[in-house]
């Protein structure tokens, strides 16, 4: 047999090598390109590190005239012996129906009490309620969510407000605990005659957050 034809050979490994550069330059993804950021992948590196995020969802819309400043609403004298908090999230319409109720047994009492309304899903109010050693929604009042009460007939119980309004207390059994406070500073109980949901005067101030629709209050 003869020598092999050289420049067959050699015209045989060049046409191999050019159909694996095909290949290669067909298959995505293939070599350091795996290791290289797309161009979305760029983007959102640098958003982070601009800070660009997507915006906080807005805070509580509450239908009650209160200004909402660092996701805390405050109605009241400050120096008032006798404070209420009131812990809603910021999404939703979740304890509008507490803020509600709040809101008309401060105007019952509002020259001896101060009702504050803590978004704790936004930054301040969320230090707010930590600093409180709190957690999730609920009231307090003067710090405290859990209160010995003596109902009508006598009997001994005990009030624990860490919920919304209708869960774990009603209307009822809050103003037995906000008696205990009351009688505290001033020495008698609080004002339970309570302006009706309807009348109570609400309305959205310059700069609060837009009224959204309220449920009803428990009678």
């Amino acid at each position: 047999m003869g020598r092999p034809n050289r420049k067959l050979q050699l015209v045989g490994v060049i046409g191999a090598l050019a159909l694996v550069v095909v290949v290669c330059m067909l298959v995505p993804g293939s070599g350091e390109d795996r290791d290289k950021p797309t161009a979305d992948a760029k983007a959102a590196e640098q958003s982070a590190k601009s800070g660009d995020s997507k915006p906080m969802p807005p805070g509580p819309s509450l239908d009650i005239p209160v200004e909402m400043k660092d996701g805390i609403g405050r109605l009241g004298d400050p120096d008032s012996p006798v404070k209420v908090d009131v812990y809603i999230p910021g999404h939703g319409g979740c304890g509008n129906e507490t803020a509600s109720f709040a809101y008309r047994v401060y105007k019952a009492n509002k020259e001896k009490m101060q009702v504050a309304f803590v978004d704790f899903e936004s930054t301040g109010g969320s230090k707010y309620q930590g600093d409180a050693g709190l957690h999730c929604s609920g009231v307090a009042i003067n710090g405290k969510q859990k209160y010995d009460v003596s109902a009508g007939s006598g009997e001994a119980r005990t009030v624990e407000l860490t919920s919304n309004l209708g869960d774990r207390w009603n209307e009822t059994e809050f103003l037995m605990a906000l008696d205990v406070a009351f009688r505290d500073a001033y020495g008698k109980p609080a004002n339970h005659k309570l302006p009706s949901a309807k009348t109570a005067g609400s309305g959205t101030p310059p700069g609060a957050s837009p009224k959204a629709p309220m449920g009803k209050a428990k009678q």
